[in-house]
């Protein structure tokens, strides 16, 4: 069992045309919440992972996927889990 929760958020710029399909690519990942910007191609995408690692893996398949341009950190914070809880 991990001993931390790590949270962060990217911002995600992708061609319009591909937006929705980046955008339910990335919902059907684990950890993974997409939160508007579609229409514009710009989606907040929140990752909710076990180690700093997992971040940047999902980080970089991000990057890699079909139509997006670009994919940024823009926030990162981790706490230890609690035990019992």
């Amino acid at each position: 069992m991990p001993d931390e929760v790590h949270i962060s958020s990217l911002v995600v710029h992708c061609r319009p045309e591909r937006a929705c399909a980046v955008a339910e690519h990335l919902s059907g990942m684990v950890g993974v919440g997409v939160h508007g910007g579609i229409e514009a191609g710009k989606l907040v995408v929140t990752l909710e992972t076990a180690t700093e690692a997992e971040v940047v893996e999902r980080l970089n398949a991000v990057q890699l996927l079909d139509g997006v341009l670009a994919a940024t950190l823009v926030f990162h914070c981790f706490e230890p889990l609690q035990e019992g809880g």
